[in-house]
């Protein structure tokens, strides 16, 4: 070889050792410098600190009157406005809050005289009438303003008061569960000096120690406006003998009671919200256990202050005298509610660790799955099959749709609760026999539920063996996802299937068919919730972001700006129900727990979760989808979690830091983003051509589309380029 030669091939060796090392020294580089906190996650909190919620702004309408002097409404101590009417709610002044609000509505009057004075509630403008969003139909069950709940009482979506002789402030009689718009009015001739609107506020105050913000301002207003929800449907019940619980309802409007089956999908919400939840959740599920049915059941929902104390359950005996279910809710069954409830123990388990309190609830949770044990005959496959159980009628969570039959989402419910229990038996009792026991019930349920209800030839599973229409319905699809009941192939057969023919322009609809007794066709943010966490589970991230695009951006933008109980697939809140008075769309709930896109974002898009009972160990496993960073905490009982992620153009790079609490120790998974990567953590090269490297990288493997990091302890930064 020539000198010239040598001399070119070492400078070419030097050349590929400097390209090489390129990647190598920036790795090294971003690993030494965290990843920032942006606190302007803050910005997008809704809920309003302090005892009161004050007007943001105020319009006068109608033309039987006049209205002076509007704006000094919003302001108290200052000029008044005043309110002359000439004929029976001839002008009224509208008070926009800016934002939900729940609990005493109070007005600040100078003077009045003449007609009574009337105050109406809204949570959406365009119900608001004479009797606020209240059912009009005399018919209805909710006409008037009634709810189910007792710590409204009196309840009603409008106030009358007699003019007060001088200045006081009228404070409505029950509690006003949620509203954004009051009008104020005369009842005939008039007038009225008005000085203030505002409401003090009753929910449970949200510390928001746990939060999310990524580069896309959709899914941050989902997040808020999700987590906000929650925080309205919260009440504090009256009578316990170690004080006054704070539960989880339904929501804020017109049930407010609690429902068993709501507080499993909820709960994954508050866990990622704040610390405080684990109390609130813990006395939410502690509700059911002291009023087990003899057969084992739990009723469907529960008033907010039945003294069930934490340790004692007592015997299946029913509810205490005097706390019975309220009105219809207590004529119905919704069995699929019992088994969310014990899926909801075994989660409450994992994500506090408190053992204490779930020990007491296990014999409730057993009694309950013999109920579905002696209830799944041999001739379904072991599945069980919804009935009229002692003279009451079958129901589902889609009340009051026919529910008769072998369902697909109430046996996937069985399979989460088989397994739930098993996780139970095993990590509290130490019955190893009966966890495996459990568990091998769970196996021939899902081996059943696929031969009886999955539909090889559509991909899809089955509403329901009585559906003489074999649809194949959105709850059906995203209940199987969500619960681990299909494997990869099938589910990526299902999510195909609810994009080309159950996909809509805003969101999933639950069935194709305008007529079916077995599901009304409309739109649930419970499912699509569901839906988001199952197209996660199963590798579909931008499934999942554009479904919380989709739905929730329309229900926050149509207003009033948190997501809704329910939508019409033409993206109205109003969904009649056959056979029912329930057309109005004001029945509807334009604030529900249940409608949360918080777990999939925390769970997924930042990728915490719980390995052992309480975070005792714990994953970061973030998923970027299209996102260019996200950021958040999660708290967790031993301090808080924090997970902050951003990815360079083109994807030359990905930095993620991860700050652990004391005591703790997890595992972290790098997104490679579809290409081997060199990583250094901590200004240590620990990953390189495919194998760990030094003793940064000690146990160190590729899973899929990352490389996992065990052990991790404290603070940590982990990041490629190139």
């Amino acid at each position: 070889m020539t000198r010239s030669i040598m001399v070119l091939v070492c400078l070419a060796a030097t050349l590929s050792g400097t390209l090489a090392a390129g990647p190598r020294d920036r790795a090294v580089a971003l690993s030494r410098e965290p990843v920032g906190t942006d606190p302007a996650w803050r910005r997008q909190v809704l809920r309003v600190p302090g005892t009161f919620v004050r007007p943001t702004s105020v319009t006068a309408e109608g033309d039987g009157g006049t209205v002076t002097g509007a704006d000094g409404a919003l302001r108290e101590g200052g000029a008044a406005a005043v309110l002359t009417t000439t004929a029976p709610r001839g002008a009224r002044l509208v008070i926009d809050l800016g934002v939900l609000a729940g609990g005493h509505v109070e007005l600040g009057i100078r003077r009045a005289s003449g007609a009574p004075i009337r105050a109406s509630y809204a949570e959406a403008r365009q119900y608001l009438g004479p009797e606020g969003d209240a059912d009009p139909d005399p018919d209805g069950f909710f006409h008037g303003g009634r709810s189910l709940g007792t710590d409204d009482d009196p309840d009603g979506r409008a106030d009358v008061y007699a003019p007060p002789r001088g200045s006081t402030v009228l404070r409505s009689p029950g509690l006003r569960g949620s509203q954004r718009y009051v009008a104020i009015t005369l009842d005939g001739p008039g007038s009225l000096a008005l000085d203030f609107v505002r409401v003090r506020q009753t929910a449970f105050p949200g510390a928001y120690d746990g939060h999310f913000l990524s580069s896309d301002p959709v899914l941050n207003r989902a997040w808020y406006a999700s987590a906000y929800g929650l925080d309205l449907s919260t009440a504090r019940g009256r009578r316990s003998a170690v004080g006054r619980p704070w539960v989880v309802m339904d929501g804020p409007k017109r049930d407010r009671t609690v429902y068993a089956g709501d507080v499993q999908l909820v709960a994954l919400a508050a866990y990622q919200q704040g610390g405080a939840y684990r109390r609130v959740l813990r006395d939410t599920i502690n509700l059911f256990a002291c009023q087990q049915r003899p057969d084992g059941t739990l009723p469907a929902t529960s008033l907010i202050d039945v003294p069930c104390e934490p340790g004692d359950p007592g015997p299946p005996d029913g509810s205490p005298a005097g706390f019975e279910p309220p009105g219809a809710a207590g004529q119905v069954r919704l069995d699929s509610f019992t088994l969310l409830w014990v899926v909801s123990v075994a989660d409450y388990l994992r994500f506090t660790g408190d053992r204490a309190f779930v020990r007491p609830l296990l014999p409730v949770a057993r009694r309950a799955l013999r109920f579905f044990g002696e209830h799944a005959p041999n001739a379904d496959g072991g599945l069980f099959r919804t009935a009229d159980y002692d003279g009451l009628p079958a129901q589902n969570w889609h009340t009051p749709d026919r529910a008769a039959g072998v369902d697909a989402t109430t046996n996937a419910a069985y399979y989460a609760a088989l397994r739930s229990l098993a996780q139970l038996e095993r990590s509290v009792a130490g019955d190893r026999g009966a966890a495996a026991a459990l568990d091998r019930r769970a196996d021939r349920v899902r081996a059943a539920l696929l031969t009886r209800l999955w539909d090889p030839a559509a991909g899809a599973m089955t509403l329901n063996t009585d559906d003489p229409r074999r649809d194949h319905t959105a709850d059906a699809n995203a209940a199987a996802l969500a619960f681990g009941v299909l494997d990869r192939p099938r589910a990526r057969r299902a999510i195909a299937y609810l994009d080309t023919h159950l996909s809509g322009p805003y969101g999933t609809l639950t069935t194709r068919h305008p007529d079916n007794p077995y599901m009304t066709r409309y739109i649930s943010p419970y499912v699509l919730a569901q839906e988001s966490l199952g197209r996660f589970r199963h590798g579909d991230g931008a499934g999942a972001l554009g479904l919380i695009r989709t739905a929730w951006d329309h229900m926050i933008r149509k207003g009033p700006g948190t997501p809704w109980e329910e939508a019409g697939a033409d993206g109205q809140p109003a969904v009649p129900r056959p056979g029912t008075s329930l057309a109005w769309g004001g029945h509807v709930g334009m604030a529900h727990a249940w409608s949360t896109a918080v777990p999939a974002l925390s769970m997924n898009v930042l990728g915490v979760r719980p390995l052992a009972d309480g975070y005792r160990t714990w994953a970061v496993q973030p998923e970027p989808v299209d996102l260019r960073w996200a950021q958040g905490e999660v708290p967790v009982p031993a301090g808080t979690l924090s997970v902050r992620w951003r990815r360079g153009a083109g994807d030359h790079s990905f930095v993620l830091t991860v700050r652990a609490p004391e005591g703790t120790a997890g595992r972290v998974a790098v997104p490679l983003l579809h290409k081997d990567r060199t990583i250094a953590v901590d200004g240590r090269i620990a990953w390189h051509d495919g194998r760990p490297t030094g003793e940064a990288g000690r146990g160190a493997h590729r899973v899929g589309d990352a490389v996992v990091f065990e052990g991790v302890r404290g603070t940590a930064t982990f990041a490629w380029a190139g």
